[in-house]
């Protein structure tokens, strides 16, 4: 009843006040935490306990009871009362609801500390905090936050030892992917970034290449589609980490050997077009382009290895346009548009020339370069 009317407005003010009484009864009588707990029947509540109104009767007697050791006070009598894998759920589950959350915190600081005391491995927790029998939903669980803090508590680190027990079950291939995913599925970024550095410093230990690591993502089974690959990503950072000043040479040079210069250059012209996979793409195509500066092409050279010189009217619509104007801002940064009109004056009559331009204005995609 005093629950009840604590929650009106009109009677709010009265229902503390005979709470406060109520209260002072009790200490007045010496009843124990324990006791209180007995009388309000929080014994029949179980797992639900935290959403039982008259808990915080109970949190408030155990606050005036003992203030600065009320928690450890409450700790003792649910400890009492339920196993250490029930209060680590009831805890987990609290947590997760703004009023008990900062009481639910405490008391798992306080449950997790119980653990370590008691010299109960990680692996023990894992178990006690049921992930052991997670499998897909793994990543999502509330209670891998829990176990994180109480890997962290015992000084080793927690994603090598999730990274660990992962390995037990997939594949490093399936790993990958599965962080690929949860990277789109709300998994907190700090688990994905710290499991993602667990297995490439595992890759690095077992002394895994960039070319390695690209079969082991199955990216060589990608075909043309590579640089489409979310797998990609994965690839890249990787390979960032092993070579952290020309990880896009060494990548670039993966996938030459593969492909040949004429698949490749298709290959990130399309996937530029697409932008699904820009940035990678991006700096990719730089170390093309500056791979062509080191061997001299010249811009006429590159018109004809793209192929521009056979598109005829449909110059400026082609795909690979970009590229080549890219690399002629790359040999002349100065002055790149007089170079490209140069170039064009040989492969096009003037007045054609003008008509392909005048036409081009009219276009979006194409207004920029033609203006």
């Amino acid at each position: 009843m005093l629950v009840a009317a604590k929650e009106a407005s009109t009677t709010r003010r009265f229902a503390t006040q005979l709470e406060e009484v109520q209260l002072a009864n009790w200490l007045a009588s010496k009843q124990t935490a324990d006791d209180v707990f007995k009388l309000l029947k929080l014994d029949d509540e179980g797992v639900k306990l935290f959403k039982d109104p008259v808990f915080t009767t109970w949190v408030s007697y155990a606050t005036k009871l003992d203030g600065n050791k009320s928690d450890a006070l409450m700790f003792s009598v649910l400890k009492a009362r339920y196993d250490d894998d029930v209060l680590a759920n009831m805890f987990i589950v609290a947590k997760e609801t703004r009023s008990t959350q900062k009481i639910a915190a405490k008391q798992e600081t306080l449950l997790l500390a119980k653990w370590a005391d008691d010299g109960k491995t990680a692996d023990e927790a894992f178990k006690l905090l049921n992930l052991d029998t997670k499998t897909d939903d793994f990543l999502k669980s509330p209670a891998l936050d829990s176990w994180e803090s109480y890997v962290k508590l015992l000084g080793e680190d927690p994603f090598k030892l999730i990274l660990a027990t992962l390995t037990a079950r997939y594949t490093d291939e399936g790993l990958a992917r599965m962080l690929v995913v949860a990277t789109k599925d709300h998994i907190p970024r700090y688990v994905v970034v710290g499991l993602e550095g667990a297995l490439f410093n595992k890759w690095q230990d077992q002394e895994k290449s960039v070319e390695s690591v690209f079969k082991l993502l199955n990216l060589n089974k990608a075909g043309d589609k590579i640089l489409e690959s979310p797998m990609l990503r994965t690839w890249a950072s990787y390979v960032t980490k092993l070579d952290t000043k020309k990880p896009y040479e060494a990548m670039f040079s993966v996938l030459k050997t593969r492909y040949g210069d004429e698949v490749l250059t298709n290959m990130l012209i399309v996937a530029a077009k697409s932008g699904s996979t820009n940035y990678h793409v991006t700096r990719l195509e730089g170390v093309l382009l500056k791979t062509w500066v080191s061997d001299g092409k010249t811009a006429d050279d590159i018109f004809k290895l793209l192929r521009l010189d056979k598109d005829g009217d449909q110059l400026f619509e082609s795909p690979a346009f970009d590229m080549w104007v890219s690399y002629v801002t790359k040999l002349e940064g100065q002055n790149p548009d007089k170079l490209m009109l140069s170039v064009l004056k040989t492969h096009y009559k003037s007045g054609k020339l003008e008509n392909m331009i005048i036409a081009a204005q009219n276009v979006p995609d194409t207004k920029t370069f033609a203006v």
